[in-house]
């Protein structure tokens, strides 16, 4: 699976413009790309067109780039010091709508949104396929409608809700002027259901079948995961709780046993991963046409443009706040050592701990003497290898099990359960070799318990994408006093207003959509 689930899903995105859009009197046809009418024939045709949405995720739009960043640049982990205005914009909320590059978000996570339509339209009528199998398929189509979604009203808000292939003119003016988050939460939540209903825990287990045995497709602890986080987003514990929990007891997932493997780009490593739940899937093919986005040809390279981008030795548009920097190394190990999950995440000059090189160079030769204090991205570059980072293979992670934990002891703490929750923290904090706090933490008021919370998930989850929504769902947005903290803490966060913590919709779309109305950001 990993070697070539990709490749498959190169040869099928060549039938997904404008199906359906034709009229009857101009029937043009176009050798290298299908209609509707003369796909969705088949078993693998089936599957070719579920492998299309998977393509998705490894545009800029998503998680090649774009996802990544505005998740990242907008927390207090991270600040911008890039030259390119669209970046230090929405770092600092103030991004313009009019601002070209948002069309590449809305334009990525609606492309994927339009191949899982046609899925979950298509699949259902083609007659003589496996059950099983067609209910595995529409349930990833499901899934990774669901994902699309979330991404999006977490970005944006009030986004269109497009639940069908356009079949006139008029359907390709939707309409969000009765949309709320809370309607596409619904929406997501529905997308969810459908799909742990029908997916496996694993492939593994399947015989003489097409997906057997194959990684990286989404399954029921996917399905589960991002719907106990929907459910967490919205406040809801006792519900959120129920799902992860499903997870834990499922018994598919472990921390992985080093950290630092997580981030790393060797093949082998990374199948070995049994803490991943899901992940953007990238490779170091060095071909010749970059997956920015649009239709992939056979050329295509997989790198995830997220390196270039936070590497010191490349565009170094981003840099770690002071605060992040500080806060990794507030606690130290049983032996006095730095938490190893700053040293996967920062790079710095650590003589004493053997990390004195950047970029395959001596830091002191690179840098030169007075840098010894100089602090940079290290997750996701290729600050240690030095290797091409245009070439860049790690796989992004999603989802992962250390977050599920971290967020079922967050429900398990609000429902009263405070020694699991204990327990569940210092099993993360284990593997980080940190002393062991449990029945500290077990004693905890819950106020006391969320404020370890925060320090935790800064701890595990850095420059991860997720920082940004634990301040927004903490409601630090709306309270001064932590305002006042987040300002300290990043200085982009002096010029953040209310109602900017949603990206603008574009303008270019509210030029050509009548129907569609700003978000409070526009």
């Amino acid at each position: 699976m990993k070697n070539n689930f990709f490749k498959i899903s190169l040869s099928a995105l060549f039938l997904f413009v404008g199906l359906n859009a034709c009229k009857d009197d101009l029937q043009i046809s176009d050798p290298n790309r299908l209609s509707s009418e003369g796909f969705y024939e088949n078993e693998a045709q089936a599957i070719a067109a579920v492998d299309a949405i998977y393509n998705a995720l490894i545009i800029d739009g998503m998680y090649q780039r774009i996802t990544p960043i505005y998740n990242d640049g907008r927390g207090d982990e991270l600040s911008s010091r890039s030259p390119w205005t669209f970046m230090t914009g929405f770092s600092s909320f103030t991004v313009p709508a009019t601002e070209g590059a948002l069309e590449i978000f809305w334009a990525g996570h609606y492309i994927m949104v339009s191949r899982a339509n046609q899925v979950l339209e298509n699949v259902p009528n083609i007659e003589g396929m496996d059950a099983d199998l067609k209910e595995r398929l529409l349930g990833q189509a499901y899934f990774l409608r669901g994902l699309a979604y979330f991404n999006l009203t977490n970005v944006q808000d009030n986004v269109p809700l497009i639940l069908e292939t356009p079949k006139g003119s008029e359907a390709f003016y939707p309409s969000n002027a009765d949309v709320t988050q809370e309607k596409v939460y619904a929406q997501v939540k529905s997308d969810l259901e459908n799909a742990i209903s029908r997916l496996p825990l694993n492939y593994n287990a399947l015989t003489n079948s097409p997906d057997a045995g194959q990684e990286g497709r989404a399954t029921k602890g996917a399905a589960q995961s991002l719907l106990g986080t929907v459910l967490l987003y919205e406040g809801n514990h006792a519900a959120a709780k129920t799902q992860f929990e499903a997870v834990v007891n499922s018994n598919q997932y472990t921390l992985a046993p080093n950290y630092a493997d997580l981030y790393s780009q060797d093949p082998a490593v990374e199948r070995a991963n049994t803490e991943r739940i899901f992940w953007a899937e990238f490779t170091t093919s060095a071909n010749s046409d970059f997956n920015w986005g649009g239709d992939p040809t056979v050329n295509w390279r997989q790198f995830i443009a997220l390196t270039p981008t936070y590497s010191q030795g490349d565009f170094f548009d981003f840099y770690p706040t002071p605060f992040l920097y500080n806060e990794m190394r507030e606690e130290k190990t049983v032996d006095n050592k730095l938490d190893p999950r700053y040293h996967a995440t920062i790079l710095s000059y650590e003589p004493t701990e053997g990390y004195t090189t950047a970029y395959n160079q001596d830091w002191l030769t690179r840098y030169g003497p007075g840098s010894e204090g100089n602090y940079y991205i290290k997750k996701y570059t290729n600050a240690v290898g030095g290797t091409d980072a245009f070439t860049a293979g790690f796989n992004y992670h999603i989802i992962r099990y250390a977050d599920v934990l971290l967020m079922y002891a967050e429900c398990l703490a609000n429902t009263g359960d405070m020694a699991n929750a204990a327990k569940y923290v210092q099993q993360v904090r284990d593997r980080a070799n940190l002393p062991n706090r449990e029945s500290e933490f077990a004693g905890y008021s819950l106020d006391q318990f969320m404020a370890q919370m925060e320090h935790e998930r800064v701890m595990e989850l850095p420059i991860e994408g997720k920082r940004w929504y634990d301040i927004k769902r903490w409601g630090y947005l709306k309270d001064a006093s932590k305002l006042e903290e987040l300002k300290a803490h990043d200085f982009e966060f002096n010029t953040y207003s209310d109602g900017r913590e949603f990206i603008p919709i574009p303008q270019s779309e509210l030029d050509r959509n009548p129907n569609l109305v700003g978000n409070s950001a526009n």
